[in-house]
């Protein structure tokens, strides 16, 4: 099968650095805040090839770099930040890892762009929830070469991508094997799979379906990160196991198992890991 134009680029990238790497909200720590311009300079600092970015809009129609549900640990409230409007979202400070509170609102989401035109990838997530207003923002910006939108495999999700976006990168959250019968269905700028798996008997990594996935020239996507003691989204080959009981019986896992890209909130470690292979 003949790879797209994008699929030949984002090829050559993972052949040049044998897996891509996804920060997970950016790297934050200390004083450095998740999903911050920040955060984002800091993961690539750390080596990160992509940056996940969470998208979530306002009320009156403003785009933040923002995961919802953040709010207590991040802005000290319990509202949803989509329940807001943008004057009250800027006036709150954001908090950091010692809880203590910044000289810092939150990120809009078009300065954030900005920020990284023309720098690395950016893996913008949640942007489902407001779909068509994400399109409309990710056009503006004029970045198809960088943006990879995701979103799970919802029927109204992918029509109206294939209405309104068919040329942007995207990325569906695949989490039960059935559902890849969509890349036949829709035509989108199909370019990779994240795999959502909580058991490695699980039908979404049988070997057939990866090497068939493979084969329409997806990169394949998996999650390391270590959300909390009870999410499971990669059957524990995970970033805790990595650093804790090292990383070859985990992320090496991943990489043998054929996955391209590895989302992780520890890219200078993962990197260096894979350096070394």
């Amino acid at each position: 099968m003949a790879l797209s134009e994008s699929q030949q680029t984002l090829r050559k990238l993972t052949d040049q650095n044998k897996v891509l790497i996804m920060a997970h909200r950016g790297t934050a720590g200390g004083n450095i805040v998740q999903n911050t311009i920040g955060a984002f300079e800091n993961a690539l600092k750390h080596g990160a090839d992509i940056v996940e970015v969470d998208a979530s809009m306002s009320t009156d129609g403003v785009f933040y770099a923002f995961h919802d549900g953040m709010e207590p640990v991040l802005l000290g409230v319990t509202t949803n930040i989509r329940t807001l409007d943008s004057k009250v979202i800027e006036s709150l400070w954001l908090r950091n890892s010692n809880f203590e509170i910044k000289k810092e609102r939150v990120n809009r989401l078009d300065d954030v762009l900005d920020y990284l035109k023309g720098r690395c990838l950016i893996n913008l997530d949640r942007g489902w929830l407001n779909w068509e207003e994400t399109i409309r923002l990710v056009k503006r910006h004029n970045m198809n070469e960088q943006i990879i939108l995701k979103s799970h495999l919802v029927p109204e999700y992918l029509q109206a991508l294939e209405e309104q976006a068919a040329d942007i990168m995207f990325m569906p959250i695949i989490t039960a094997a059935e559902q890849t019968g969509c890349f036949d269905q829709y035509k989108l700028n199909w370019v990779a799979a994240e795999l959502i798996f909580e058991d490695l008997h699980s039908p979404v990594i049988d070997e057939q379906l990866i090497t068939h996935l493979k084969s329409k020239g997806l990169l394949l996507c998996c999650n390391p990160i270590t959300l909390n003691d009870w999410i499971d989204l990669t059957a524990k080959m995970d970033d805790n196991h990595s650093i804790l009981h090292g990383p070859d019986p985990y992320w090496g896992w991943c990489v043998r198992k054929g996955f391209d890209i590895l989302q992780t909130d520890w890219p200078m470690l993962l990197k260096s890991y894979i350096n070394s292979l």
